[in-house]
């Protein structure tokens, strides 16, 4: 599965959320994942852990970013 058909399986509101996360600032990328890690569950914990590895590759967070509004420009 491409990165493309990964993001297509999540629902438009979680893409455009995703995508404002990856937006903000390092500080505020990092007090999410930590609230989200907090929750205690896999999913949360998965986000989490991919809002972290998108934080230390700044081109591959801007590359999903510029993916997530392609796909919800689509749609």
């Amino acid at each position: 599965m491409d990165l493309r058909e990964l993001l297509l399986t999540l629902s438009p509101t979680a893409r455009d959320k995703l995508r404002r996360v990856l937006i903000l600032g390092q500080p505020d990328r990092d007090a999410i994942a930590s609230e989200l890690l907090r929750y205690g569950d896999a999913a949360g914990d998965e986000l989490a852990d991919i809002i972290d590895m998108l934080t230390m590759y700044p081109d591959a967070r801007r590359k999903v970013v510029r993916l997530l509004s392609v796909i919800d420009a689509g749609s």
